[in-house]
């Protein structure tokens, strides 16, 4: 019989299952990705949610056939909404039976990041009656996207991140991204969407936002470069406004 002391908390084995599920499918092309970052921008509204990813996923740097979805329920994962439409079938709930049919449709697209904001539409009328925010981990769909390979960026943009890379990397790291020979893993990273609380607002407790601790939050993470995300982060405030705010793992 193994003794209390030597059992993990069942939450902790959780995690440490669920981060190693998702450091290996990140880490095609190395052991580790570099970093792990999250950062945060606060949304004036929960409506603004689908145009603010679909901007970040449209960055010029950002490779469309490197984006896809990837949905965790518990520790079940598919490429696809499926967890979450068998979720929100359990419910029982008849009210939600108009987003199960929204979301069989959305799941038949092929664009990836047309899935991403569809599916972001299609919740936002249902937030409160799927809201869960104690639960909000156990459902998670990943919208998993990829800076373009080195080489096939433009020689302005691999500039301008080749000066990021060589001011906040290694210099193997720098070197390796100028040779467009990095690994994979250097540019990986996603953005997450919490059906159990698409409002995102439990990191206004870790962050300051300023003076609303309402405000729905849109969460960036990236598992590469230091560099590469900084040049993300700056070109999506750019052009779409805002600031972002550090939430959790490294920072920049």
């Amino acid at each position: 019989m193994i003794k209390g002391n030597l059992l993990i908390p069942a939450v902790v084995l959780v995690v440490v299952i669920l981060a190693v599920l998702l450091l290996k499918n990140k880490a095609k092309a190395g052991f580790l990705p570099p970093h792990e970052f999250a950062y945060g921008m606060a949304l004036t509204d929960i409506s603004a949610l689908p145009e603010k990813v679909a901007k970040f996923l449209s960055l010029e740097a950002i490779d469309p056939n490197k984006i896809q979805i990837e949905t965790f329920v518990d520790l079940n994962s598919e490429k696809n909404l499926k967890p979450l439409i068998k979720y929100v079938a359990a419910q029982k709930n008849v009210s939600l039976d108009p987003l199960i049919a929204s979301l069989n449709e959305i799941d038949n697209l092929s664009n990836q990041e047309d899935k991403a904001i569809s599916l972001i539409k299609a919740s936002t009328p249902f937030k409160d009656l799927l809201k869960n925010e104690s639960k909000q981990d156990s459902i998670i769909v990943f919208v998993n996207y990829g800076l373009k390979d080195p080489s096939n960026l433009s020689a302005g943009v691999k500039r301008r991140i080749s000066d990021l890379v060589r001011q906040f990397d290694t210099k193997k790291q720098s070197e390796e991204f100028d040779n467009g020979k990095c690994p994979n893993n250097y540019l990986l990273g996603n953005v997450n969407i919490y059906p159990l609380a698409l409002d995102n607002i439990m990191w206004h407790q870790h962050a300051d936002f300023g003076p609303s601790n309402k405000a729905p939050l849109l969460e960036i993470r990236f598992m590469g470069l230091r560099g590469i995300f900084k040049y993300l982060l700056n070109d999506f405030e750019t052009k779409a406004g805002g600031s972002f705010k550090h939430l959790d793992g490294d920072q920049i």
